[in-house]
C-alpha cells in the first residue's frame, strides 16, 4: 500500500513550541508504523514561508523576508530531526519547485472556471498605508460578541468573512480601519458544498470526531467563497494578467505542499507520485494537524483537489488533536506561556519527550502539561514501568546465568496476548489513534511486571533453574516485542534494547526470540529526575 502522511505545515513566524511537537508526532507514529508493515511511505510537511506576519517581522528586524524564513526553516529542521520526526521530505513553501506547481493549479482553475473577479472595498490601515490580512484585523465576533484576530472565532469556533467582523482595527497600530476599493479573485468554494457533504458522510468514521463536528457546523452555515488574492511583497505571484500586484493567499497555496513535497521526493526517488495521490490505486493519505486547522483539511484542501478536475484521491484520514494548555493556563507566545520544542531537546532525553506527548496526546480533548506530570510521567512510568522491568530482568539474567539462558520455551498463553498487542496497537495506530495504542502497550508492561513478581525468578533460581529459565526466556520474549511495538513511538532506547538482547526485529508481526545471550553491560534506559526540576521549570515558565 502507498501511504502518505501530511503534518501541518509550522508558519515561519518564531520558534516551534510544544503544540507543534504534540499535533506533529501522530503523523510520525504513523509514519513508522506502516514503515514496519512494509508499505511504501511518504512522510511529508514543510515551512509556511508566506504572509503579512513575515513582512511585519522583517521590518521590525530590519530583515528581508527571506532571511526571517531562512532562520526559521533552519530551526524548524534542525528541530523536528531531533525530535525524531523522521520526514521523507521537510520543505518549504517558498521553494521554486512548490511556487511552479501551485501556479499551474491556479491556471486550471481559471480555466476551470472556477475564479471570478470582484472589485470590493478592503479594510485598510492609513496609518501603516497596507491593506489589511485577515489575521492583521482586530475585531467582534458577530456571533458570540468575543474579541477575535482575523475571520476565524477560537470562542464560538466560527469561520467568517472579513465582513462580518465587527468593530475592526489594525492590530499592527490599533489604529480603526477604513475601507478603500481593490480588485480581487475569488475562489468558489461554494460550488464543492454538495461534495464535502458527500465526503464527510463516506468519511466520518476515519475521521476525529472533532473533525467530524467542525466540518458539520461549517456545511451547515454554508461554504463561503474566498478571496486567493492579496496584496504583499513575498508570495507566490499571480500567474493571471492584470494581477502583476498581487500573490496568492497563504490559504490557497500552503495546503498544496502536501502534494508537492510528495511529488518532489517522488521524483528524485524514481517513484510515481501519483501513485500516492490519485484515485485508482491502492493508496490512504492521512491529515495531521491540530484542531484550529481542520477548515483548512476539510474543506479547503479537497476542494481544491477536486477543482482541479485530475482525478485525485480526497483525504482518508483527519488525525486532528485538540490543544494543549500549560500549567491551566492558553499556550501563549505574547504572554510568554509556552514551551519551545529546543528547550525540552537541550533538557531532556527525545524518548522522554515523545512518550509524554503520546501518551497524552489530545485526540479527544484538551491535554493540560504541567511540569510535575512531566515529571512524574518520566520516573513513574517509563522508568518505573518499562525501564524498570527490563533492568530487573536483564541484569538478573546478567548476574544468576552468566548473561546467557539455556531454554527458549515459549509460555502459550503470553504468545498469544502478543499476537493480539500487534493487532489492536496496529489498528489504533491505522486509524489515528496514537495516544490509544501506547495506552495498551503500558497497560501491558504494568502486566508483564506482576508476571515477574508473581514467579518470584529470585527464589526459582535456587529452588528450580529449569522453571526459571523458562520464567525468565518469555520475560525477555516479552522484552523483545514490546520493543517492536514502541518502536513507532521510541526511537532512541528501542535501538539499545535490541543491543542488549542482541536480536532484531524490523517488521510489525511477533517473532519469538531466538536465544538469550545478553550483553553484559546493561545500562539504565531512562534518567531518574529530582523533584527539584518541577521547581526549575515552573520559576523559568513564570519568567
Amino acid at each position: 500500500m502507498n501511504i502518505v502522511i501530511g503534518i501541518s505545515w509550522p508558519f515561519a513566524n518564531g520558534e516551534l513550541h510544544i503544540g507543534h511537537a504534540g499535533s506533529s508526532l501522530p503523523g510520525d507514529v504513523i509514519a513508522r508504523y506502516h514503515r514496519l508493515k512494509g508499505n511504501n511511505v511518504i512522510l511529508v510537511s514543510g515551512t509556511d514561508c508566506h504572509g503579512t506576519p513575515i513582512e511585519v517581522k522583517a521590518l521590525q528586524e530590519n530583515k528581508s523576508p527571506e532571511e526571517i524564513v531562512n532562520e526559521c526553516h533552519e530551526s524548524f529542521s534542525k528541530d523536528f530531526q531531533e525530535l525524531g520526526v523522521s520526514f521523507d521530505l521537510y520543505n518549504r513553501t517558498d521553494d521554486i519547485y512548490h511556487k511552479e506547481f501551485v501556479q499551474e493549479q491556479f491556471k486550471k482553475y481559471f480555466k476551470n472556471g472556477y475564479l471570478y473577479e470582484q472589485e470590493e472595498e478592503q479594510l485598510y490601515c492609513d496609518k501603516c498605508q497596507m491593506f489589511l490580512a485577515d489575521r492583521y484585523i482586530i475585531g467582534i465576533c458577530p456571533k458570540c460578541g468575543s474579541e477575535i484576530k482575523g475571520d476565524e472565532c477560537e470562542n464560538c469556533g466560527s469561520l467568517l468573512t472579513i465582513d462580518e467582523v465587527k468593530e475592526t482595527k489594525c492590530a499592527i497600530c490599533g489604529n480603526k480601519t477604513s475601507k478603500k476599493k481593490n480588485k480581487n479573485l475569488y475562489f468558489k468554494l461554494n460550488d464543492f458544498q454538495s461534495s464535502i457533504e458527500s465526503l464527510v458522510k463516506t468519511r466520518e468514521d476515519k475521521w476525529r470526531e472533532n473533525a467530524v463536528k467542525f466540518t458539520e457546523r461549517y456545511l451547515n452555515e454554508g461554504i463561503p467563497n474566498r478571496c486567493v488574492s492579496r496584496v504583499q511583497k513575498y508570495g507566490i505571484q499571480i500567474p493571471i494578467e492584470g494581477y502583476e500586484d498581487k500573490k496568492l493567499y497563504g490559504w490557497f497555496e500552503n495546503v498544496w505542499g502536501y502534494v508537492t513535497a510528495s511529488k518532489k521526493y517522488a521524483e528524485a526517488n524514481n517513484l510515481n507520485w501519483e501513485d500516492y495521490w490519485k484515485e485508482g490505486h491502492d493508496n490512504k493519505i492521512y491529515l495531521v494537524h491540530a484542531k484550529d486547522n481542520i477548515p483548512f483539511h476539510t474543506v479547503i484542501f479537497p476542494s481544491l483537489l477536486l477543482a482541479t478536475e485530475d482525478n485525485y484521491h480526497l483525504p482518508d484520514k483527519i488525525v486532528s488533536d485538540e490543544y494543549i494548555t500549560i500549567e491551566g493556563e492558553k499556550l501563549s507566545k505574547s504572554k510568554g506561556n509556552y514551551i519551545t520544542i529546543r528547550h525540552l531537546l537541550e533538557n531532556y532525553p527525545v524518548d522522554t519527550i515523545r512518550y509524554f506527548l503520546s501518551i497524552n496526546d489530545p485526540e479527544k480533548k484538551d491535554f493540560n502539561f504541567t511540569w510535575e506530570g512531566f515529571i512524574n510521567s518520566a520516573n513513574g512510568e517509563l522508568l518505573g514501568k518499562w525501564g524498570n522491568f527490563i533492568n530487573r530482568t536483564l541484569q538478573f539474567i546478567n548476574k544468576s546465568f552468566d548473561s546467557k539462558l539455556d531454554s527458549t520455551k515459549v509460555d502459550e498463553k503470553i504468545e498469544k496476548e502478543l499476537i493480539k498487542l500487534y493487532e489492536l496497537v496496529g489498528n489504533d495506530i491505522d486509524n489515528g489513534y496514537t495516544k490509544d495504542g501506547i495506552e495498551i502497550i503500558f497497560d501491558y508492561i504494568g502486566q508483564a511486571n506482576k508476571y515477574f513478581d508473581e514467579k518470584e525468578p529470585w527464589k526459582l533460581a535456587k529452588e528450580d533453574k529449569e522453571q526459571c529459565e523458562e520464567v525468565l526466556y518469555n520475560c525477555c520474549n516479552i522484552i523483545f516485542n514490546i520493543n517492536n511495538l514502541l518502536k513507532p513511538y521510541l526511537i532512541d532506547t528501542t535501538k539499545k534494547v535490541e543491543e542488549y538482547l542482541q536480536e532484531e526485529n524490523n517488521h510489525w508481526e511477533y517473532k519469538r526470540l531466538s536465544k538469550v545471550e545478553i550483553k553484559k553491560e546493561i545500562e539504565a534506559l531512562f534518567p531518574r529526575f529530582d523533584k527539584e526540576q518541577i521547581t526549575k521549570e515552573k520559576e523559568l515558565l513564570n519568567k
